[in-house]
């Protein structure tokens, strides 16, 4: 192969690799009727929000029309929409009565809002180790975390592959705890028997960030089949107003965390579009993993084996710097990078190490430090292994795959130029 592009080569992938977001004319579409409507906020309806009929004619929020959709595609009674994910997490920590001196055992390989809603409900996240295969939170790992303090268990179907979450909620129902699932990567996540991210706790979360396989730019959902749990999600979204009550009327403390009118067309067109590329990633994904049993040293994260559905949020590998002649995992980024394929380390440190952790109050009387000895593969994932490919990487046609492992092959044939 030729010489590396880092060292003055051609870059492997010749032509751009598939980009994201992907938009289409119906999306163009969707947003100029909000526009011209001049209904910009989910209350703009009134009571055609809830259903009623103008003149023969179905006047409806795009908001409440894109919450009964997603509920409907994962199988799930209610859907709460909301303006991000994180607004979505605190919502559902208020909505299971978190409070001081209250626990939740959840992972430390994840985004930081897994963390942030625990703490912003002034409980403690008690941090249990990932299994080393999936990168997913270890259920075998999380009795010995629950204590008389732990009120419930935050799983993460973690890159978008769900986690053991079946195990998980067994541990849950033996201790009498609640699970809240953060499937904010998961979009159309299912198991066996249409079992769905989102259908197995109490509740469960989405993302619409950009990044994410459905996305409006900004956005969050909450999913759950009990109509207790909706209601009381509906209040606290809604600065604490009740169906029932007068517009001033407030009944808890709630937020201001309503998703806009915009957000909603979008997410209706955009959720249109979603089946056919999680089907397109999964058969993509499926011919790069054939294709990556070529590279010794970079290895796929394991699946979920009953999955039927999967979003690839990210395409998760395991880097072993050993088979790569020495070579740091960063340069070998550096170099796969300089070839035209973005990759990414991930995460720098576990949750457990970032710096607010030590200048809460909260948290001062708990050493948290002490999860770095318990936690030793979140660890490593960070430090030395984990390897992020985007979606949109495999949203293209077989040559897009081909151009990215002929890229890691070049990488790999030329390693020693590069220690």
């Amino acid at each position: 192969m030729s010489k590396l592009a880092l060292l003055g080569g051609p870059k492997a992938a010749r032509c751009p690799l598939p980009a994201w977001p992907v938009w289409d004319q119906s999306d163009r579409e969707a947003l100029l009727r909000v526009l011209e409507s001049g209904k910009w906020w989910i209350y703009a309806y009134g009571e055609a929000e809830l259903g009623s009929e103008r003149g023969g004619k179905s006047e409806r929020s795009q908001v409440a029309q894109f919450e009964e959709e997603f509920a409907a595609y994962h199988h799930v009674k209610h859907g709460i929409a909301v303006s991000s994910g994180s607004m979505a997490l605190d919502i559902c920590m208020r909505a299971i009565e978190l409070g001081p001196g209250d626990e939740v055992i959840t992972t430390p390989y994840t985004f930081f809002a897994t963390s942030a809603c625990i703490l912003n409900a002034g409980a403690l996240p008690i941090y249990v180790d990932i299994d080393p295969e999936t990168y997913n939170i270890d259920p075998a790992r999380i009795e010995a975390a629950v204590s008389a303090r732990t009120k419930a268990i935050l799983p993460v179907h973690f890159s978008g592959e769900l986690c053991d979450i079946e195990a998980v909620c067994a541990v849950a129902r033996r201790h009498g705890l609640k699970v809240i699932e953060d499937a904010a990567q998961s979009h159309g996540g299912c198991l066996e028997g249409e079992r769905y991210a989102g259908s197995f706790g109490e509740a469960g979360i989405f993302s619409f960030q950009q990044s994410k396989c459905l996305t409006c730019g900004e956005g969050g959902l909450i999913l759950t089949n009990s109509d207790e749990f909706a209601e009381r999600a509906w209040s606290l979204r809604h600065y604490g107003r009740t169906r029932q009550g007068l517009w001033y009327e407030h009944h808890r403390l709630g937020w201001n965390g309503r998703m806009t009118e915009f957000s909603g067309a979008l997410l209706r067109t955009q959720l249109r579009k979603l089946p056919a590329q999680n089907a397109r990633r999964m058969e993509n994904v499926g011919y790069f993993y054939e294709r990556l049993r070529e590279v010794e040293g970079l290895r796929p994260a394991k699946l979920h084996p009953r999955a039927t559905q999967r979003s690839h949020y990210l395409v998760m590998l395991r880097y072993q710097e050993a088979a790569w002649e020495g070579l740091p995992r960063a340069r070998f980024l550096e170099a796969l990078n300089a070839e035209g394929v973005p990759a990414s380390p991930g995460y720098s440190f576990p949750n457990f190490e970032n710096p607010v952790l030590d200048r809460l109050p909260l948290t001062a009387k708990l050493d948290y430090g002490r999860f770095a000895r318990t936690c030793p593969n979140a660890v490593r994932a960070c430090r030395s292994e984990a390897v992020w490919l985007m979606h949109q990487l495999f949203l293209g046609d077989r040559r897009d795959v081909d151009t990215v492992v002929e890229a890691i092959l070049k990488v790999k044939e030329h390693c020693r130029d590069l220690t």
